[in-house]
């Protein structure tokens, strides 16, 4: 009888708790805890974003590069043209030290630094370029007519000396096609050095 009783009692318990759990309301979320969560994590986002677009990052030494690598040398070029035309690459944001400072040409150039013709092959990515920290940049080389180049693979890595075997054969949009392209930029620089100047691209011409 006792047994009975204290069966009797714990179930009843039981069904108490039950009600008062399935009862019960569930309390909105704190308007200060979400403000918090939102704070932190565009704070961290903003940070992230800050380290992983910074040329100097060691993200893109260790993790970048390793993974372009197990590419083959062609599409891993390609696709590195590819990001840099489309603005998904880091950028230097420090300024060069003045010391670094050299006259090419009679022009001045912030470091002497320069990459040379055979990356930019048909002059998409220059400023992009120019945005990772060279002082100057080759595009090219570029033929009086588009063509394809050497038939397919025809760009080697050599991993023991760290080097790569071009020959790629000069494949290429054309003068034409890369002509315009870089008028075309020199006309968007001078267009966004006439703003800040007040001037019109029209009384410049």
């Amino acid at each position: 009888m006792f047994r009975i009783a204290a069966r009797s009692g714990a179930s009843h318990a039981r069904r108490a708790l039950g009600r008062r759990a399935f009862g019960s309301k569930a309390q909105p979320p704190s308007t200060a805890r979400n403000i918090v969560w939102a704070a932190g994590t565009l704070t961290l986002g903003g940070l992230g974003y800050l380290y992983v677009t910074d040329a100097s990052a060691g993200v893109h030494k260790y993790v970048t590069t390793p993974l372009m690598r197990l590419l083959d040398a062609e599409t891993a070029h390609d696709l590195a043209v590819f990001s840099l035309k489309h603005g998904l690459h880091p950028v230097d944001r420090k300024d060069d030290d003045a010391l670094l400072e050299v006259t090419l040409w009679g022009k001045r150039v912030s470091n002497p630094i320069g990459l040379a013709a055979g990356f930019d092959k048909n002059a998409e990515a220059v400023d992009a370029l120019f945005d990772l920290g060279f002082g100057s940049v080759e595009v090219g080389s570029v033929t009086p007519s588009a063509q394809a180049g050497n038939p397919k693979p025809r760009l080697f890595r050599v991993d023991e000396t760290g080097t790569t075997i071009n020959r790629m054969g000069l494949n290429n949009d054309g003068v034409d096609v890369c002509g315009d392209r870089l008028r075309s930029r020199f006309w968007r620089l001078v267009a966004a050095q006439s703003q800040q100047k007040g001037e019109t691209v029209a009384a410049l011409a």
